[in-house]
């Protein structure tokens, strides 16, 4: 009863190390246990070690979606400028049709030029004179056919309406125009004494 938990202690160690029997079992089983832990704490330690050296992967700069994004704004930037172009050429192109066939006229002028001349000879001036032109209405040929042997147009004339029909010798704009012939790539139309050819493009 003397004994203490230190000769208790020593006691069950020194069966563990020379005991025979069963305590030799548990022996054995002690000694797997621990050359597994061992084994275990290497394999954990490598494993920690390996991971510590594996430089981080640095991911580039993602370019790519950007300039993705680039070239589809400048494509629809591109094809609104195109359909802006279309919608204002019609109008460009009477533009300068009509500076082509009128560069050095004076613009109309709501003048009494006969009131004028009377004042001017009564005061012994010379006025300069001054001719009203009338600029040619924005047309466009929309189609051209033949009804009945007949050849016709269905043309947009600026001020008279769309849609219409027109055939030779038709007139417009207060009688200053008037359909001279149709063909079947053109409508020949003479205004103020200018004779213009239209295609199946504005004018």
């Amino acid at each position: 009863m003397g004994e203490t938990w230190k000769d208790a202690f020593t006691s069950l160690w020194n069966g563990l190390l020379y005991g025979r029997g069963s305590l030799r079992f548990l022996r054995i089983l002690l000694a797997l246990l621990l050359v597994l832990s061992i084994g275990w704490s290497i394999y954990l330690y490598r494993q920690m070690i390996a991971l510590s050296q594996i430089t981080p992967l640095e991911t580039p700069p993602i370019k790519r979606g950007v300039e993705e994004g680039k070239k589809f704004a400048e494509m629809i930037k591109g094809f609104e400028d195109i359909v802006q172009t279309r919608s204002t050429s019609g109008e460009f192109l009477y533009i300068a049709s009509t500076l082509d066939r009128y560069p050095f006229n004076e613009p109309p002028m709501p003048v009494e030029l006969t009131e004028l001349a009377k004042v001017a000879v009564k005061e012994g001036e010379v006025l300069p004179s001054y001719e009203e032109v009338y600029l040619p209405p924005y047309m466009e040929v929309r189609a051209i056919m033949i009804l009945d042997g007949k050849p016709m147009a269905l043309m947009y004339i600026e001020g008279e309406g769309d849609g219409l029909i027109v055939s030779p010798g038709y007139r417009f704009g207060d009688g200053r125009g008037r359909v001279v012939s149709i063909t079947p790539t053109k409508v020949v139309v003479l205004w103020a004494g200018t004779k213009m050819e239209l295609g199946m493009d504005a004018l």
